[in-house]
C-alpha cells in the first residue's frame, strides 16, 4: 500500500502553513508594523512551533492507541515496546518501593500475578485497557533530539534519526538543535533578532524532518501492525 499522511502530520503543516503566511505578511515593506512588532511576530511563530512538533508527536501516539483500541487489536499487532513500557509502569514504583521500606508482602500485592495488566504477555488477548498514549509520552513531549529518540524506542523504532537519515541523506539533528536553539533562547534569554528569511528556513526544516518522522511511523506500524491501524 502506498504511504498515507497521517491525521496528525496533516494538522501540523496546515497550522505550520498558517503561521508561515502570517509571518509572511507582515514582513513586506507595504505592512504598517514597525520593525520592533514584526520581530515579536517572528519570534512568536518559532515558539509555536515548538508546541506545534510537540503536538504532532501526541497527536500520533493518540491516534495510534485509539486505533488499537477501536479495532480490538490482539497483543501480537502492538509493538512490543510499548506493551513493555506498560508493564514497567505498572511495576517499578512497587520495586522502588521495596528497595527502600524492604516490605515483600506489600510488593507481593502489588504485582499479584492476576493484575489485569498482565494480559499483555499473552499474545493472543484482544486490547488491554492498561494501555494508553500517556505511557509513551510521559515526561518526554519537548522535541529535543534526546526526546524524540525516546519516545519513538517507546513504540520499537530504535533510532528515529538513523531511520530519517536513510530516506534523505541529510543531517536532521542540527536543523533541529538550531531552531531549538533559538526557541530557547526567545523563552529564556536575550531574544534573537530574525528575518522572514530565517522563520521560513527553519519552518520549511521542520516540516521535512516530520514529513520522514512521519513515513518512517509509517513504515514500522504497517509492517508490525498492519495498514489498518494507521489514521
Amino acid at each position: 500500500m502506498p504511504y498515507n499522511k497521517s491525521q496528525a502530520r496533516i494538522d501540523f503543516e496546515e497550522g505550520t502553513k498558517s503561521l508561515k503566511q502570517v509571518a509572511k505578511k507582515v514582513s513586506y515593506n507595504s505592512s504598517p508594523l514597525e520593525y520592533d512588532q514584526k520581530l515579536l511576530i517572528f519570534q512568536s511563530t518559532m515558539f509555536l512551533m515548538s508546541a506545534k512538533i510537540e503536538e504532532y508527536t501526541k497527536a500520533l501516539i493518540e491516534g495510534l492507541i485509539f486505533s488499537y483500541k477501536s479495532n480490538n487489536a490482539v497483543m501480537s499487532e502492538i509493538p512490543e515496546n510499548i506493551r513493555t513500557k506498560v508493564l514497567i509502569d505498572n511495576q517499578l514504583v512497587h520495586y522502588t518501593n521495596f528497595n527502600h521500606f524492604k516490605d515483600e508482602k506489600k510488593l507481593l500485592e502489588k504485582l499479584n500475578c492476576s493484575k489485569s495488566y498482565y494480559e499483555l504477555l499473552n499474545l493472543t488477548n484482544t486490547f488491554s485497557n492498561s494501555i494508553n498514549s500517556q505511557s509513551v509520552l510521559a515526561t518526554n513531549k519537548y522535541p529535543s533530539v534526546k526526546n524524540l529518540k525516546i519516545l519513538y524506542i517507546r513504540i520499537g523504532i530504535p533510532d528515529i534519526f538513523k531511520e530519517i537519515a536513510k530516506r534523505g541523506q541529510k543531517d536532521d539533528k542540527s536543523p533541529l538543535e538550531s531552531f531549538l536553539s533559538i526557541r530557547e533562547a526567545i523563552a529564556h534569554q536575550e531574544a534573537p533578532v530574525l528575518t522572514f528569511q530565517d522563520v521560513e528556513r527553519h519552518l520549511n526544516n521542520l516540516i521535512d524532518l516530520i514529513n520522514k518522522i512521519d513515513r518512517v511511523v509509517y513504515s514500522h506500524i504497517t509492517k508490525v501492525s498492519g495498514e489498518k491501524y494507521w489514521s
